[in-house]
């Protein structure tokens, strides 16, 4: 047994500076402060003339030691068991405020392209997102695909080569000695999260299921609608904590409000990816909800964000609507007839698309200008350019003013000519699968590629 030396602390005190200093605290009066004591007595504990703590002053060192530490797991979006519910800190990027974006319309309203990062920032147009999904939509339909998807892809038992079932679990290495020893799993463009929630329980369970496991879990959705990434981090906490048990693998939920198309991306150097460079991890971005066919130009995004987002190795899994034949099938295609019967589904389309014009009228201490919606079909131009793809282009008339702002670009793909594009954009296509809506007509496909 090592002897200590007279003018060196004890073991137990030597822990303690040891870890206040790693907090920050590095003088003896912050120090004292940390532990409600006098400046003497921690410069005695240096000195090695206290060889233990009281009662009182240890119980509340141990308080305020779990109180910073508490808060950096907070900060860091660390999930434990058995909490109230309550989420980490939204990080929020510059430029992606309400308040900023708002000021960013105003600039832009003169435009003839505004975007659908207008649509739902506020909460009165997330609310008008989420109740356009409920109606029309499949969405259970979605989500039973997205949940498939999920668990064939994850799938880590074994093939008579020897390699995973299921893409995901052979690119973590899953149950492997060669296993990546994190996953950062960053979803652009959430909504209020119910597809990544599933994603999420898929992941836990085939973790659980494998003895050797990854050191962390990182679920990142980013979106510039504060509103919906609450719902969105709150629904991945859930699952999370009600989710099987996979310790050692730290679990961690941090939401970034982001401008994914047109920002900085500035979150990515937060990840633990990109900050654990020791320890090698894989990145999984997801885009579901046909998201990508919302951009207002894929190629550059794929080019000046995408391949920032997803290292060489990573994957990325892609949610898009598909071109039906004949196109008049698509059920959005009753909108560019010039039908005036509106339903539930249109109406909330609407009153989306309206909303930003109508909350910038009322900041401007304006009178209600006369607005229409048109979607018009457009193909092989500016707004359409991957091979085969078209665009339900969603304008917003302004009467008054004689002029349009093209407020939404929906797009519908063929699968074929998608799959060569991406892979010319040194994206290979793992796997694709189709899937039905509720008249067994294919209507979206799911895309899990990787970063070559």
């Amino acid at each position: 047994m090592a002897v200590r030396k007279k003018d060196e602390p004890s073991q137990l005190i030597d822990l303690f500076l040891h870890v206040a200093a790693e907090l920050g605290f590095t003088t003896d009066r912050d120090i004292a402060g940390l532990a409600e004591c006098s400046v003497e007595n921690v410069a005695n504990w240096k000195a090695g003339s206290v060889h233990e703590l009281k009662l009182g002053t240890l119980r509340t060192i141990k308080e305020n030691l779990a109180r910073h530490l508490g808060a950096l797991s907070a900060e860091s979006g660390l999930v434990s068991r058995g909490l109230d519910g309550s989420l980490s800190p939204i990080e929020i990027e510059p430029g992606a405020s309400p308040a900023e974006l708002q000021k960013q319309f105003r600039d832009s309203v003169t435009y003839d392209y505004l975007g659908h990062r207008f649509l739902y920032y506020e909460p009165m147009g997330a609310l008008a997102w989420e109740n356009l999904i409920k109606r029309g939509y499949d969405q259970d339909a979605w989500l039973r695909s997205t949940e498939r998807c999920a668990d064939q892809w994850l799938d880590p038992t074994r093939t008579s080569e020897g390699s995973s079932k299921g893409p995901i679990a052979e690119a973590l290495g899953l149950g492997r000695r060669a296993m990546k020893r994190g996953l950062d799993v960053v979803s652009l463009g959430p909504g209020e999260g119910s597809k990544e929630a599933v994603v999420l329980r898929a992941i836990l369970g085939a973790i659980a299921g494998v003895e050797d496991r990854p050191s962390w879990l990182r679920y990142a959705p980013v979106d510039v609608s504060i509103s919906l990434l609450l719902e969105a981090a709150s629904a991945a906490r859930t699952i999370i904590e009600k989710g099987p048990k996979v310790t050692p693998t730290r679990l961690q939920v941090k939401a970034y409000c982001a401008d994914f198309e047109e920002g900085p991306l500035r979150f990515v150097s937060h990840l633990p990816t990109s900050t654990n460079t020791e320890q090698a991890g894989l990145r999984l971005i997801l885009m579901l909800g046909n998201t990508f066919g919302n951009l207002h130009n894929e190629e550059s995004f794929v080019r000046q964000k995408m391949w920032t987002l997803a290292r060489k190795g990573d994957l990325v899994w892609l949610e898009v609507g598909l071109r039906l034949d004949p196109i008049e099938a698509d059920p959005l295609f009753r909108m560019t007839t010039g039908q005036r019967e509106e339903g539930a589904a249109e109406a909330n389309r609407r009153l989306l698309l309206e909303g930003p014009f109508r909350r910038w009228e009322s900041a401007q201490g304006r009178m209600p200008t006369p607005l229409d919606l048109r979607v018009w079909v457009r193909e092989d131009d500016e707004t359409a350019r991957v091979p085969g793809s078209l665009n339900f282009c969603h304008d917003l008339v302004i009467k008054d003013e004689r002029r349009v702002c093209t407020m939404l670009y929906s797009r519908r793909y063929a699968l074929e000519p998608l799959t060569r594009w991406l892979e010319k954009l040194d994206l290979e296509v793992l796997r694709v699968v189709k899937v039905d809506d509720s008249r067994g007509k294919a209507r979206v496909a799911h895309l899990l590629l990787r970063r070559g």
